[in-house]
């Protein structure tokens, strides 16, 4: 069930477009006019709808995402107008509607709608409530809570190639890339994708680094093109070998997303504690937030975000 944030002390303090607009006003012609300058950018941009669709609000987020360097920005900006074109990406209109939940029964299933390349591939590598896609408010974003203990890595790495893996993280990516512009537009503040990761069902025997370092692979080929994507990566229900771990993995991961990820406490420190929650509360309300990870909702398994885009 969606309910709309009505807590009286909201700590979503979301940037307004507006006022980032104005801010980097200059940079973003700089960054259109780079596009421009190149002939294939050039050619792209003007075919169709092509320059509506790549307004001042989505050069921006390449701006923020290179922290302000036209240079760094125009490039990347540039290479995923091309990499679109190629994949044909904006052929695929609105897939919102196609996302899913993993590791759910049919009877729970967000619709009959299709679902997105490399869904039921990976699919057969999930248990009961792997991960969930969700959006309990429709005027803020995504979250992903997922539970690592649920996933056969070792499935995954033996029966999933790396380019199956880069289609399905490509088409889930713009999924909620387009549940996240659209929010962006309509409440006029940047608006990303929270993840929470579980790791307590999770352990060292079943965790498989050669499809960790895949996974990491993708997370550097794809950085580029949805820019502004992700908040904060949270990591619960850590066990004691996590920090050893993640040290010898970190190296595998793109620098922009391994700052953003946030180690929690244990649960029993978060549960009812505004100021251990005050993170997550910047994505979620209390009252959304599950009961598990020391929120007020005793939901479980929770409705896919795809429930919000039926057509």
């Amino acid at each position: 069930m969606c309910r709309v944030d009505e807590d009286t002390e909201s700590y979503d303090r979301r940037p307004l477009i507006n006022d980032l607009l104005q801010e980097h006003a200059d940079a973003i012609s700089s960054v259109r006019d780079a596009i421009i300058a190149n002939e294939d950018g050039k050619a792209i941009y003007e075919k169709g709808e092509n320059s509506l669709r790549y307004d001042d609000i989505w050069i921006l987020r390449y701006l923020l995402s290179h922290k302000g360097s036209v240079k760094s920005a125009s490039k990347a900006a540039l290479n995923t107008i091309l990499f679109r074109e190629e994949k044909k990406l904006n052929e695929l209109g609105d897939i919102r509607h196609r996302l899913k939940n993993h590791g759910v029964r049919k009877s729970q299933s967000s619709g009959t709608s299709e679902p997105l390349p490399g869904f039921e591939m990976y699919e057969r590598y999930c248990d009961e409530n792997a991960a969930f896609v969700t959006q309990p408010d429709k005027d803020r974003g995504v979250i992903l809570y997922c539970d690592v203990g649920q996933i056969d890595q070792n499935g995954i790495a033996g029966g999933m190639s790396e380019d199956d893996i880069k289609e399905w993280v490509l088409h889930t990516n713009e999924a909620i890339f387009q549940v996240l512009d659209d929010v962006t537009r309509r409440t006029g503040r940047l608006t990303k994708q929270m993840k929470m990761i579980d790791l307590g069902n999770a352990s060292l025997r079943k965790m498989n680094f050669a499809y960790i370092k895949r996974d990491a692979a993708c997370s550097k080929a794809f950085e580029d093109f949805y820019p502004q994507l992700l908040g904060t990566m949270f990591i619960a229900n850590c066990p004691s070998w996590v920090g050893a771990a993640w040290s010898a993995l970190r190296p595998f991961f793109p620098k922009r997303l391994a700052e953003k990820i946030d180690f929690l406490p244990s649960m029993s420190k978060m549960k009812g504690n505004k100021s251990q929650l005050k993170p997550i509360l910047k994505y979620v309300s209390e009252e959304n937030l599950p009961a598990r990870y020391g929120g007020r909702n005793k939901e479980w398994p929770l409705p896919c975000a795809s429930t919000n885009f039926t057509f």
